[in-house]
């Protein structure tokens, strides 16, 4: 099936979009599946990227070629959570990001601003998983969790990636956390947990410490243009910290970056979808190659119509880490690109393929995300695999402990403003 005219200018419109509408009652993740729902969902699923999916040089057609490796373990899942656990291990085989197969439960939850689970923003290391942020009021926070925390084991097995904490609504954990040098036993239950995190300004003197935690259905733009009038009449120069903040909407990305671009003569990028390749194809032959597709490309990522009027022209330092992904890494780059802007902390997750979340039907309730397109920087970086390396690199700051990524974002301002 082509894509036509309108469903482009639809989709281009909700890129990276993390919400959907789900009208009806879904079974939970302990709920058990059958053999025939199994083999449902994953020709729907197959359908789906085959038509839809689009990451330059990845072949969708082989993805029933990947599910036979798993096949005997597939079928013997006897749950949705066990059989969504499984499918998303095939998917991280990929190798690339925003393909994911949502369980029912997991789905349903997205469309109430919260999660089933223990409630962490994570990054992936070597030895386990490190905790960015852990959410208010979540079990994780129930425990005692902290940023800087290191998750090496859960249940006995080796924690290596996020499925190996999954779990459903209910389930216990025994995790082994490195703390330091410490080692530490927490036992979790996971539950239910809000994950909407407001959007915060505070002040180091007259440098403005802005906090962006999501541009998912959590920003609130009404908030974010009255913390915009505040910086502008009190600050001298912002931070902008967008650790773990996890990506979200375009519209709201670019809603942010029409307080510091403007949207006629600093475009943050360009998003390569397949129609772009094609016609590159046609000119140039076969070609995996985004970033020089991307500057045969017209039409181009821009920040949105500042319609309030207020600009922060003033200096301008980020924070990222490797919780800042997709949406947050494009407005990193604009930021470095642009205003030449300082970027501390972490590199980010390199996770910035444009995605789309379509249910599988509405009778099974599942729903599945998957890449359209791939974005590149107006100077040509592709960071999907790639991520943005900070200027200066800074460890997850531990709870207590000082910030060394924000004293360094703030100690370069001061520079700055003195000049």
């Amino acid at each position: 099936m082509k894509m036509n005219s309108s469903f482009l200018k639809l989709w281009v419109a909700v890129a990276l979009m993390a919400s959907v509408v789900v009208a009806i009652a879904q079974p939970k993740d302990k709920d058990p599946i059958s053999a025939a729902e199994k083999k449902d969902v994953l020709a729907r699923i197959e359908s789906t990227l085959t038509q839809w999916a689009f990451v330059p040089g990845i072949d969708f057609k082989q993805w029933p070629t990947m599910v036979e490796k798993e096949s005997a373990a597939i079928d013997k899942a006897q749950t949705a959570g066990e059989f969504t656990n499984l499918i998303n291990r095939v998917m991280n085989s990929y190798g690339f990001s925003h393909i994911v197969l949502f369980s029912p439960e997991a789905g349903q939850a997205r469309n109430t601003q919260s999660r089933a689970g223990i409630g962490i923003r994570i990054e992936i290391e070597d030895k386990g998983i490190r905790v960015l942020m852990v959410f208010p009021e979540s079990p994780a926070a129930d425990v005692g969790l902290q940023p800087g925390d290191l998750i090496i084991e859960s249940d006995g097995k080796p924690v290596r990636q996020q499925a190996d904490l999954a779990g459903g609504v209910g389930d216990t954990s025994k995790i082994v956390v490195m703390r330091g040098t410490e080692r530490l036993e927490k036992t979790v239950t996971r539950r239910q947990y809000s994950t909407i995190i407001p959007e915060t300004v505070e002040w180091k003197g007259d440098i403005a410490i802005l906090k962006i935690p999501t541009f998912d259905a959590g920003y609130n733009i009404s908030r974010i243009d009255s913390l915009m009038r505040e910086i502008k009449e009190k600050g001298k120069g912002v931070v902008l910290d967008l650790r773990g903040n996890g990506g979200g909407r375009v519209t709201n990305l670019q809603h942010l970056a029409s307080f510091f671009l403007n949207r006629e003569t600093q475009p943050m990028g360009t998003f390569v979808g397949k129609s772009d390749l094609m016609a590159y194809e046609k000119q140039f032959g076969p070609s995996t190659d985004a970033v020089a597709v991307a500057a045969t490309v017209q039409r181009k990522v821009t920040a949105s119509l500042n319609r309030g009027g207020v600009k922060l022209d003033m200096p301008v330092s980020v924070l990222i880490d490797g919780g800042s992904g997709s949406a947050s890494e494009i407005m990193a780059g604009a930021m470095r690109e642009q205003l030449g802007a300082k970027l501390f902390g972490r590199k980010s997750a390199g996770a910035v393929l444009a995605s789309l979340i379509r249910p599988l039907g509405d009778d099974l309730g599942f729903m599945l995300q998957f890449p359209m397109t791939d974005y590149v920087t107006i100077k040509g970086l592709r960071i999907e695999g790639n991520g943005i390396v900070p200027d200066k690199d800074f460890p997850v700051a531990r709870f207590g402990e000082p910030d060394g990524a924000l004293d360094a974002a703030i100690a370069e301002l001061s520079v700055l403003i003195k000049k």
